[in-house]
């Protein structure tokens, strides 16, 4: 066979084609597939481009690479990608909470507002460029790598779901330590030894803190489980899913758009900079909102 027909039997066989449903999607017949297979024969040009449309490959690689040893490749990559994307946006958004807690923090240990301020914006900056950093990566390497074959053993998936439940009780139990001192942050002291005196903020930036470390790991577990379910990962790289995540991020993209400018003019406007920040977590759940109705649209 040629290199043509074992890529085009990999990629049927990897989509789980037969030669009939795989005729029958190209408007030929399954002899005429068995030929192409077989190397006796070749495709037309606009065949060719269907079926890297539906395999999600490039032609060079479809009429003349080896398709069985990139896919080798890729799984290696995707491995040591997947795990960078995680430890990537665990720690973006994770200093963007951080951001308004060190702001409490420090404000109420009785720094002056502008250098608050300005260490928040710091860290936010820090964050978000991340965040895009990210997300600039994560859109190169599924052009690159739109498909991944299973590669994950049974023994390995079962070993991190049993250890998944307790990173969410950690996530959780982190969190309401946050929110039990948060909600005593009136009866806590507010004067301590050698003449030092604390403001409620800080508490509340104790809080955030918390909230900071439990998010962190209800993401970083989260993508953890996300990377070993390859199918889903094939999934959201065919066409039509992409075309839905497009209007999800246009939607979501405008909505913290809106929420930073309510942050802006809340704090520089109306002098509100103690609960601003409320307008980010807010956004970030009418994100949540609007994608489930989206994809629930789709359905």
């Amino acid at each position: 066979m040629s290199d043509f027909g074992e890529n085009l039997q990999f990629y049927r066989k990897q989509r789980e084609l037969t030669q009939e449903q795989l005729a029958e999607q190209l408007d030929v017949s399954r002899q005429t597939v068995s030929k192409w297979e077989s190397g006796t024969s070749y495709p037309e040009m606009e065949k060719i481009l269907q079926l890297c449309d539906l395999f999600s490959c490039n032609m060079d690689t479809l009429m003349r690479k080896n398709a069985v040893q990139l896919e080798k490749q890729d799984t290696e990559g995707y491995e040591r990608y997947m795990e960078k994307r995680r430890k990537n946006i665990t720690i973006g958004i994770a200093l963007l909470i951080m951001g308004a807690a060190f702001w409490n923090l420090l404000f109420g240990l009785g720094w002056q507002e502008p250098v608050v301020n300005t260490l928040f914006f710091a860290i936010a900056i820090v964050a978000i460029l991340v965040l895009v950093v990210a997300g600039v990566q994560e859109e190169i390497w599924r052009k690159n790598h739109p498909l991944i074959p299973e590669f994950y053993t049974p023994e390995e998936i079962a070993r991190f779901d049993e250890k998944f439940p307790i990173w969410i009780a950690a996530g959780i139990g982190t969190i309401l330590v946050g929110l039990l001192i948060a909600m005593n942050a009136e009866d806590f002291p507010r004067e301590f030894g050698m003449g030092i005196s604390i403001k409620e903020d800080f508490y509340y930036g104790i809080f955030l803190l918390l909230v900071a470390v439990g998010v962190g790991i209800f993401i970083y577990s989260g993508l953890g489980k996300a990377k070993y379910d390859i199918a889903a990962y094939n999934r959201e790289n065919d066409k039509a899913v992409q075309k839905e995540h497009e209007k999800v991020g246009i939607w979501c993209g405008c909505i913290m758009i809106v929420a930073t400018i309510v942050f802006f003019v809340a704090g520089f406007v109306y002098n509100l900079w103690d609960v601003c920040w409320i307008a980010f977590p807010v956004g970030g759940m009418i994100c949540g909102i609007v994608a489930l109705i989206l994809r629930g649209k789709q359905q």
